[in-house]
């Protein structure tokens, strides 16, 4: 839980991220030199832990001050096209209350309990959905066999972990937006923490993108696995349009969001094409998700599993291409450690894969 002084020093640090951030939305240019020096005055030096932030931002402003640099592209994207008060709320639940805060009471509780805190937690709000994707394992589930948690127990798994030190929580499904109006319940009871959920996107509508710009603190990230063929070739004639119409909705009340890309065997090309990426930049997607397909039940089918080539293609295209080119922040799931290619090349099944800690 945070002390008096953990509130005392979120509170300064909170006015110095709010001022730099006024700064840079107004003049990101003129003001990026300004901001780059208060800070660094402001963090001071002697802590192994402001020493790595600082380094860290450091190194992010010299991309920043970068002419076609692509990281610049993402924050002037951010800067000329999201809702000035969602983005500083992002801000303060992000980088003051989970990275600052939150780090702050996770080394404590850490310590005194002798475990590892989570900068997250993902969970299943429901094991509904209302489509039937090849090889989802939610699509093996009856109507008589959907669970959800409730309400309060979904609101009492954030304050708990709220108390030691987590603000950041992803939601998972079935289909997250099911439960959408409790969602953005959540969002309300807890302001000072960061959601996001992974949606197919077909429940996103114009009300409830009027309730993410009301609520400000939730950021969805749209499942699309290429254009329209290969998208809807698993997800369901006409998915890919209604996706893109979700998309269009947020862009349109200048809403953040993402994207959550599943590569198969059959839609690799499709997922990694320029025009592909290109067209997720224009929709005004900031990041991207990458996952492999994991067939879940008897009748999935497997040929849809990416052979040992197109995954490690995938690791080489995310981190010299993508993260290095594209305006986009990219999170490639299962391939954060490499494999080394002999082993990468004979992995033949999912189940060999590299996981994601």
């Amino acid at each position: 839980m945070a002390t008096v002084l953990d509130n005392i020093k979120a509170k300064a640090i909170s006015v110095a991220v709010n001022k730099a951030f006024d700064m840079l939305y107004d003049d990101f240019d003129g003001n990026l030199p300004k901001v780059e020096s208060m800070i660094n005055k402001f963090v001071g030096s002697g802590d192994e832990i402001n020493d790595a932030q600082l380094r860290l931002f450091n190194m992010i402003v010299g991309y920043l001050k970068t002419p076609g640099n692509n990281w610049r592209e993402l924050m002037l994207h951010v800067v000329t096209n999201i809702d000035r008060e969602v983005a500083r709320t992002f801000v303060n639940n992000f980088f003051v209350n989970s990275v600052t805060v939150g780090g702050n009471i996770q080394r404590r509780v850490n310590d005194a309990e002798g475990c590892n805190c989570p900068w997250a937690i993902l969970m299943d709000p429901t094991t509904r959905c209302n489509l039937h994707c090849n090889g989802c394992w939610a699509a093996n589930y009856t109507s008589a066999s959907h669970q959800d948690l409730t309400f309060e127990e979904l609101d009492s798994i954030i304050t708990q972990g709220v108390e030691m030190g987590t603000y950041v929580y992803l939601f998972t499904g079935g289909e997250p937006m099911t439960r959408k109006n409790d969602l953005i319940r959540l969002c309300e009871n807890h302001p000072d923490c960061f959601f996001s959920a992974f949606t197919n996107g077909t429940l996103v509508d114009e009300r409830f993108a009027d309730e993410m710009l009301r609520v400000k603190n939730f950021m969805p990230a749209f499942s699309i696995e290429g254009f329209e063929e290969a998208t809807d070739s698993r997800r369901g004639k006409g998915t890919f349009q209604k996706v893109t119409h979700a998309m269009d909705i947020l862009r349109e009340r200048k809403l953040p969001f993402g994207a959550s890309m599943c590569y198969t065997s059959q839609n690799f090309d499709s997922i990694v094409s320029d025009e592909y990426v290109r067209f997720l930049v224009d929709k005004g997607v900031l990041f991207a998700w990458i996952f492999t397909y994991m067939p879940v039940g008897l009748d999935a089918p497997t040929e849809l599993l990416a052979t040992a080539d197109q995954r490690a293609a995938m690791y080489d295209i995310v981190r010299h291409n993508w993260r290095n080119n594209v305006p986009l922040f990219f999170a490639d799931f299962w391939k954060r450690r490499r494999v080394h290619g002999r082993l990468h090349r004979r992995c033949s099944s999912i189940l060999q894969s590299t996981p994601p800690w």
